[in-house]
């Protein structure tokens, strides 16, 4: 319901009540006064007939002759009051209760004497009773105790009439006070709406406006009064909000223009680590590839030195290789190209191809037999690469020997950032070493581009960064903890360390080293489901010496 309709409801709810209490008012006026005018009537009668009777000159049953024939000839059709003699020339009186108690009064006040009363019938009449006097009780002032009337008569009219006049002047005033009931009501109504309504409509549409963006809407204050000062603190809060826009559009400007310039700034300081990186890791190899060449001009006629030199300078050229092919996959990542891969399959490529470094460096490859694992969606190329990668990271933890320990294992698990998620089922590569381990401190940066703990000229700190995304991509991640060398395979991966303390109490009590944990989702592969069996004769065949030692320094 909207303000207009309640408010006009309620004013003529209000004024109908007025109106009604003021018309029952009037209707008991209107009784009243005709009751009035029927008692002043009355008296005009009574002393008309006292007029005609005062004084009686005759006593008892003359008397009482005398009043019955005056009032049978005073009885005529259409008589207003009827007359009837209530005492008079006998002994005997009316023995109406109402009567006698009129008698009464009228004896007691020597006057005409008249009341309403209610009959039993429902009706109402007026009764009045007239004293009449002979010559000596008239000549007697009045209270004298000598005084007394020689005969009552009794007037009687019924009031009907004035019940009928009040009823009629009810009909005539209830429709005039349903035409002014329904006058206010649309007065009101189209006042409120002219004044109120379409001022608070225009104030609703424009704070709709402002909802919806809009802070150029104005509404007039046409009127000084309550809705004139609301339009003026809408005006001057659209105001305040269109400055405060503006403010926030610069200051929002201002951000975007500091946020390029920073990005600008950190894209120009990555292209200078980079740019240095590059330069350092490509320093080495370079300055031997010019030794080599200077030697070979020097001894030209060995052919046996130049043939070293020559194998050297083509290891350098693959180093050079390598690093530059690394660069390009991390700044310029391709999306893998899912299959089914073997896991087991790609692990013993990874192993053949650092078959004769491992071999030279006195390493034991430790291979727990256990049930091959589920295949897994994949690219087998870049899971291989991430085979590679991890595998020459332990094998150059280890330069004086060591264990590398490789486990593959199905387990259930709920991803990290997950934990609304259902378990789902995971295979895990698991790829330990017995080095020198990774310090505490260091675990949370060995995934950044170009952080590396080796030595210079052995890595270029994209290995791991690659690698970390390339699991990514395959809907995975990689956890880094200290291995235990216990009997038996293992039963699953631990759950990472909480803290450093949580950490360096756990390295405590374990063997020096590292554990690379890589968990792939065993979900179904969406595209091509040929199988990467890859352990064919590729797997046979062993890469020569300088092949081991060129692969990337990671």
């Amino acid at each position: 319901m909207t303000l207009g309709t309640r408010v006009t409801l309620v004013t003529t709810t209000v004024i109908a009540s007025v109106l009604a209490v003021s018309g029952y008012a009037s209707l008991k006026v209107r009784r009243a006064n005709l009751e009035a005018d029927l008692g002043r009537e009355a008296s005009e009668i009574a002393v008309a007939l006292r007029a005609g009777i005062e004084p009686v000159t005759v006593k008892d049953a003359a008397l009482s002759d005398l009043l019955h024939g005056r009032i049978r000839a005073a009885r005529q059709p259409g008589e207003l009051f009827q007359l009837e003699v209530l005492s008079g020339g006998t002994d005997d009186k009316i023995d109406d209760e109402a009567w006698l108690l009129l008698m009464q009064a009228a004896e007691i006040q020597a006057a005409p004497v008249g009341r309403l009363f209610d009959s039993a019938s429902g009706s109402r009449s007026y009764a009045m009773a007239v004293p009449l006097y002979d010559a000596v009780g008239l000549e007697l002032p009045r209270g004298h105790p000598a005084r007394k009337p020689v005969a009552i008569v009794g007037m009687r009219r019924d009031t009907a009439y004035i019940d009928a006049e009040v009823a009629a002047t009810a009909r005539r005033i209830v429709p005039v006070f349903l035409l002014l009931v329904v006058g206010v009501a649309l007065v009101v109504w189209f006042a409120l709406r002219a004044t109120v309504v379409r001022p608070l409509r225009r104030l609703v549409e424009g704070i709709d406006a402002v909802g919806k963006g809009d802070l150029s809407r104005v509404i007039l204050a046409e009127r000084d009064d309550e809705i004139g000062t609301i339009a003026g603190r809408f005006n001057a809060m659209t105001g305040s909000l269109r400055e405060a826009r503006e403010e926030g559009e610069r200051a929002g400007s201002a951000r975007l223009a500091l946020e390029e310039r920073l990005r600008h700034a950190e894209k120009l300081a990555t292209i200078g680590q980079m740019a240095a990186e590059i330069a350092h890791e490509l320093g080495t190899p370079l300055n031997v590839i010019g030794g080599r060449a200077r030697a070979i001009s020097k001894k030209a006629g060995d052919a046996a030195e130049v043939g070293k030199n020559a194998g050297i300078i083509s290891g350098e050229v693959a180093r050079i290789t390598k690093i530059i092919h690394q660069v390009l996959d991390f700044s310029r990542p391709r999306g893998p190209t899912l299959t089914r891969v073997q896991l087991r399959s790609v692990v013993g490529e990874a192993l053949a191809f650092v078959g004769e470094t491992v071999r030279r460096l006195g390493i034991a490859v430790d291979l727990p037999a256990a049930p091959a694992p589920p295949d897994v969606p994949g690219d087998p190329d870049q899971i291989q690469q991430v085979c590679l990668n991890l595998i020459t990271n332990a094998i150059h933890a280890m330069p004086n020997g060591g264990t590398l320990r490789i486990t593959t294992e199905t387990v259930v698990r709920r991803k990290g950032g997950l934990d609304l998620a259902p378990p789902a089922e995971y295979v895990v590569l698991g790829i330990a070493d017995t080095g020198k381990g990774i310090p505490p401190a260091d675990r949370d940066k060995i995934f950044e581009p170009f952080f590396t703990t080796k030595d210079a000229g052995q890595g270029t700190g994209l290995g791991l960064a690659v690698s970390h995304g390339i699991v990514k991509d395959h809907d995975g991640w990689i956890e880094v903890d200290s291995p235990t060398f216990d009997s038996g395979p293992s039963e699953g991966p631990e759950p990472p360390a909480k803290d450093s303390r949580e950490q360096s109490s756990r390295s405590s009590t374990r063997h020096s080293g590292a554990v690379f944990r890589v968990f792939l989702p065993c979900a179904a592969a969406t595209q091509a489901d040929e199988p990467a069996d890859r352990a064919g004769g590729e797997a046979e065949s062993q890469p020569g010496v300088e092949q081991a030692e060129s692969i990337g320094k990671d």
